[in-house]
């Protein structure tokens, strides 16, 4: 996980200029994005410092000033809501790094599942707390009845004659 986002902060940090070479500037953006994270998604050690160098000039062949920063964010923040963009980057990276995106896309599913159980169980647990409460609500009106049984035989034992014995 530390490595997918290890990937996606270079990929941003890099992804951010604009410039003038062929094609349009979010062509050359998805090109240059898809271009260095498979080189990253490739490498052996991701937190290779030359990494970022290469990255960097493979967005520097694509036309964007890579050294800025600034210019770079902004870049990714432009494209970043781009469904379009998205798509083909995906569509892009699954050349390079199938395995690795097939991985992550196995792993959530599994987490999906492992949700859908987890919803599963609580709406069980659920049920079974409203059954107890139905129960004890059951047990609160038994023992209500029971309270106006004891007051009505009191009503009754106070009611009945005293009857005394004639001592003669």
């Amino acid at each position: 996980m530390k490595k997918l986002l290890v990937v996606l902060m270079a990929v941003s940090v890099f992804a951010s200029g604009c410039s003038l070479l062929q094609g349009s500037e979010k062509d050359r953006f998805v090109d240059a994005t898809i271009e260095a994270t498979c080189l990253i998604f490739q490498s052996d050690n991701i937190f290779d410092p030359t990494l970022e160098d290469q990255a960097k000039e493979i967005y520097t062949n694509h036309g964007f000033d890579a050294d800025d920063e600034d210019a770079m964010l902004a870049l990714t923040e432009k494209y970043q809501e781009d469904p379009d963009v998205e798509a083909k980057i995906t569509a892009g990276l699954e050349g390079c790094a199938g395995d690795i995106l097939g991985g992550l896309t196995d792993a959530m599913e599994d987490v999906e599942i492992d949700m859908e159980v987890l919803e599963d169980e609580v709406m069980e647990e659920e049920e079974v707390v409203a059954e107890e409460e139905e129960v004890m609500e059951e047990e609160e009106e038994v023992v209500e009845e029971e309270e106006e049984v004891v007051v009505e035989e009191e009503a009754v034992v106070e009611e009945e004659p005293v009857v005394e014995e004639a001592t003669e």
